[in-house]
């Protein structure tokens, strides 16, 4: 009893509400509001669209990078910042054609189209010739040299077979500038290589006694060689120092360009 009077109140219901729907979509009155609903959501679309997110992200705003190179960095930065642009000096070189402080490059580059806020590179003459410390390419082969010197921007001037022989061929001996010197970009520098070993034979003299720099002409003079155990850096500046042992021994026979092993008095 209790389960028919239940199912007659939901058609009951469901009825009305059906009836609701009928009469709402039979509605003028109903379409026209719903009509005007999209439209204003349609046009707050548009207006949202067009207007304010090109205002807030500056989506369609572009700047054209002017041309400031062979005008003063301060002038450049000046017209750059004026329109918006921020300015960094990445880097400074020299050009003897151009007065110093001028601008030689920018990136990016004349009539490029960029936002507003962009930063522009821009490249000044230092008014002056850089200078590079000159490394040690002793005992590199000489393409290993050539290529330290030429990064440094260097110029290897001339390459010459060294007089006196050396036990690596082609490897270089010698060089000018010397180690550490500092000099000016795109000077010249000249290498001696070694040929290898000698034909001639001569006798090791004794050199115990004598300091590093006495002892390394001693030998020279016989066309020999030298080497100090251990990084030759480590002794710089004491030419003074005192050999006290040597190998080969004296008297020993070895062709021109070997090298003879000289050991330092230990502290």
């Amino acid at each position: 009893m209790q389960s028919s009077s239940f199912l007659h109140k939901v058609r009951t219901r469901t009825g009305h509400l059906l009836a609701y729907l009928r009469s709402l979509f039979t509605n003028g009155y109903f379409w026209m509001g719903l009509g005007a609903l999209f439209a204003v959501l349609l046009v707050a679309y548009v207006l949202f669209n067009a207007l304010i997110m090109p205002m807030y992200t500056r989506h369609d705003a572009t700047v054209r990078v002017p041309a400031v190179t062979e005008q003063p960095y301060e002038e450049a930065q000046r017209v750059l910042t004026d329109l918006g642009l921020e300015v960094e000096q990445i880097a400074q070189r020299f050009n003897p054609e151009i007065p110093r402080d001028v601008v030689i490059e920018q990136s990016p580059v004349q009539d490029a189209l960029v936002k507003p806020g962009r930063r522009v590179y821009l490249t000044v003459n230092t008014g002056e010739i850089p200078k590079v410390k000159m490394p040690r390419v002793e005992e590199l082969s000489v393409r290993e040299a050539e290529a330290q010197i030429k990064a440094l921007g260097l110029v290897v001037n001339d390459t010459r077979p060294d007089s006196i022989p050396s036990p690596y061929a082609n490897t270089v001996t010698r060089q000018d500038p010397a180690p550490g010197e500092w000099i000016q970009k795109g000077e010249s520098v000249t290498l001696w290589y070694s040929t290898g070993l000698g034909d001639r034979y001569v006798r090791i003299p004794d050199v115990s006694g004598l300091t590093i720099d006495e002892a390394k002409r001693t030998l020279l003079n016989r066309k020999l060689r030298s080497v100090l155990l251990g990084r030759e850096t480590e002794y710089e500046g004491l030419g003074e120092a005192t050999i006290v042992r040597q190998s080969p021994d004296p008297g020993t026979s070895v062709r021109e360009g070997f090298e003879v092993r000289l050991y330092l008095k230990e502290e």
